[in-house]
């Protein structure tokens, strides 16, 4: 009987123990359940908040971990606890709280990937609920755990009164196993320690369990502590992303961001507006799917920037498609790498600027600089080379004054006087491209123009090509030189000829608009002269090129590349601009068109020339003559002596005032050049007609750089001699100016 009773009091020692070992179970699998809630609770909202590429790709999966994990703890939570009615009560309150939570909260988010403020405000309140029944099963279980230790040390104490008194009445009844009683008992000494200290462990367990309730506690107070500052952490985040979508949204830069599979995240409104597509449209995309003209560019630079993980900025990048206009799209582009707490790139951000204006701009500067050191040296070479021909072409008709026709060496003297002429006409064509040309514009009907020319063009026609005038029946009143005009229209059919390789027709034709666009950009009334052919036309790289000095795409010999860029820099100077229409194959029309003026504004001729008819010899009168160059003074001084005028020589302005002030008698004419080392022409006049009023003044001049001096000759305030000049012009227009009134 008492060996029963004994055997009684371990069992329900062991029993005991496993209810222990039970709780201690459901304890772990709580804890881990709890743990599990935290995390998914934490991926979930971090998700609705990812503002990168890497957020959103592993969100979801973390999110899914986290709730198979507490799941799995609150199945093995279920089956520990069937036995117990109360708790497994409270699981299923736990359980409901979970799916209320999960529905208020974590779907949402997993299907918009944003957390709005009702649902964040929905997720917390659910989450304390959840946190507060979770709390409150672990802590029954924790007691419980307790009140089964104590009833386990109980049991073991009861066990072990029951052996003592099995092993007294076995002492009684069997002495003949002393001995072994004995040991028994010592062995069960042994074990009674032992289980005071399991006891003892136990009870520290319990105080450790005791603890771990207390720092729960605290743990949950401190929870909730961070639940609202994780409220006010939103709200600054959800302002901040706000703030970060105006700025992107607002850049004047086209914005976007490429993953590593060069597919767009976003793009910005610039960039969106740019495609002509809306932004939901891009995303998910290839740039070379939105941005095909500048995809060639732009993806080997995105590409780079992945391989290297280092920035790329201000890289041009150029559209391979033609404007209307024959211009590109150009960019300017910066692309830098996104990372994640400093691991490769997981993309990359690219901002571009449309700098096609400021290209244009800058080649349009470059362009006018290049033109203007061009058209220094030009302007150089034809001033001292009107010095050489102006000596060339007087000598040449000092020389014909005294060989008669037919006589030996007449026709070599004709031959260099033709040489001569065409380079003087040279001479003009540079300066006229160099603006340095001295210029004389009056209002002349520029239909009267072209018909004065129609026998000088028919001369430039070959076999096969007609010539064809379409002139407006009306006056058409341009201010423009009458030399220049001739000029612009002369190297137009020039060039227009060339083209017709094969024949056809040079069409000349004017009329007039009420409003056409002029170098000021301004729009005005314009008179336009139309110059068009039937020949190859041109190609869209030649005419980018059509109007630079020099550029030709004339066989060497057949052409300066002057033409063109001589008729543009004219019409500009005019105030006009020059257009052409082409294709290859299709000829080619250009355009001019001049601002109109009215006949109310033309003004009498006032601009002395070389008359016919009239004596040539002078009456003794006294010419100052001034010029730098010797050889050019030597042959006018010639010329003058030859034909009756007295003529006193100076080298440069300040030895002209001396002369002049030292002479004896009447000065009656000043010829002077305007260019010359020191005191320049117009001063030497400014400075004579100071003190001798009653002089006549003539200059001359191969080109001018003076803006001012150029004015005053426009308005007729001085008689100009263009150089270079033969012998009979000088003499003319001397003779001409001292009978003038």
């Amino acid at each position: 009987m008492t060996a029963s009773v004994a055997v009684l009091g371990f069992v329900l020692e062991r029993a005991t123990a496993r209810q222990v070992q039970l709780s201690s179970s459901v304890l772990r699998a709580a804890t881990a359940a709890q743990r599990g809630l935290w995390l998914e609770e934490r991926a979930v909202r971090s998700l609705g908040l990812a503002s990168d590429s890497l957020s959103v790709t592993q969100g979801p999966a973390r999110a899914a971990a986290a709730r198979d994990s507490s799941r799995v703890r609150l199945i093995e939570l279920g089956v520990l606890t069937e036995d117990d009615s109360e708790q497994y009560g409270r699981l299923d309150s736990l359980s409901k709280a979970i799916e209320r939570w999960e529905s208020a909260f974590v779907n949402p988010i997993l299907a918009t990937r944003a957390v709005t403020r009702e649902i964040a405000v929905a997720g917390t309140e659910t989450f304390e609920e959840v946190s507060r029944l979770l709390d409150t099963f672990i802590a029954v279980e924790t007691a419980l755990r307790i009140e089964r230790g104590r009833r386990q040390t109980l049991a073991a104490w009861g066990s072990l009164l029951m052996i003592l008194l099995a092993l007294g009445v076995s002492v009684v009844a069997f002495r003949s196993v002393a001995d072994h009683v004995e040991s028994e008992a010592e062995r069960t000494q042994a074990q009674q320690r032992r289980l005071e200290d399991q006891a003892a462990e136990m009870e520290a367990q319990a105080r450790t369990m005791e603890e771990q309730a207390s720092r729960l506690e605290e743990q949950a107070e401190e929870l909730g502590h961070r639940v609202h500052e994780r409220d006010a952490t939103n709200r600054l985040l959800e302002e901040a992303a706000s703030f970060l979508d105006s700025a992107v949204e607002s850049a004047p830069l086209a914005v976007c961001f490429v993953d590593r599979d060069l597919r767009l995240l976003r793009v910005n409104a610039a960039l969106a507006q740019h495609n002509g597509l809306a932004a939901e449209e891009h995303v998910g995309r290839s740039p070379r799917d939105v941005m095909p003209s500048i995809a060639h560019d732009l993806v080997p630079l995105v590409e780079s920037v992945l391989a290297s993980g280092e920035p790329i900025s201000d890289a041009p990048v150029a559209s391979n498609e033609t404007n209307s206009d024959g211009s590109r799209q150009r960019w300017r582009v910066t692309a830098y790498p996104l990372r994640v707490r400093g691991r490769a790139p997981v993309g990359v951000g690219v901002m571009m600027l449309d700098v096609t204006e400021r290209t244009q701009l800058e080649d349009q500067l470059r362009q006018s600089a290049k033109m203007e050191a061009v058209g220094r040296l030009a302007g150089g070479i034809a001033h001292d080379f009107n010095n050489v021909l102006t000596v060339i072409q007087s000598y040449t008709e000092l020389l014909m004054a005294n060989i008669d026709d037919g006589a030996p060496g007449r026709e070599e003297v004709d031959a260099i006087r033709g040489a001569a002429d065409r380079a003087a006409a040279l001479a003009r064509q540079l300066l006229a491209f160099t603006r340095r040309e001295v210029v004389i514009p009056r209002i002349l009907d520029i239909n009267e123009v072209i018909r004065g020319m129609e026998p000088i063009l028919r001369r430039l026609l070959r076999q096969g090509i007609d010539l064809e005038f379409a002139l407006a029946p009306q006056p058409l009143l341009v201010r423009i030189d009458s030399g220049q005009f001739e000029q612009v229209l002369m190297n137009l059919a020039i060039n227009a000829v060339d083209a017709m390789d094969r024949g056809g027709r040079l069409r000349i034709a004017t009329s007039d608009s009420a409003s056409a666009p002029m170098a000021s950009g301004e729009e005005r009334a314009a008179a336009i002269l139309s110059v068009s052919d039937d020949g190859a036309g041109i190609t869209p790289e030649v005419r980018e090129r059509l109007f630079e000095p020099f550029f030709t795409t004339k066989p060497a010999g057949r052409g300066t590349g002057l033409g063109l860029a001589t008729a543009y820099a004219i019409v500009r100077s005019a105030g006009g601009t020059i257009n052409v229409v082409s294709a290859p194959d299709e000829g080619a029309t250009f355009k001019v068109i001049l601002p109109r003026r009215a006949a109310e504004e033309r003004e009498p001729e006032s601009r002395l020339s070389p008359a016919r008819g009239i004596a040539l010899v002078g009456r003794d009168e006294t010419v100052l003559l001034v010029e730098d160059e010797p050889a050019i003074r030597t042959a006018i001084a010639r010329v003058l002596r030859s034909n009756g005028y007295k003529v006193i020589e100076a080298s440069n302005g300040g030895e002209a005032l001396r002369v002049a002030d030292a002479a004896e008698g009447k000065i009656d004419l000043l010829l002077t050049d305007v260019m010359m080392p020191g005191m320049g022409g117009k001063e030497l006049v400014q400075r004579l007609l100071a003190v001798k009023p009653e002089i006549r003044v003539m200059l001359m001049s191969g080109y001018t750089d003076d803006d001012s001096l150029r004015g005053d000759l426009a308005a007729a305030r001085y008689v100009f001699l263009q150089k270079p000049f033969s012998a009979k012009q000088v003499v003319a227009a001397v003779r001409e100016l001292l009978d003038s009134v």
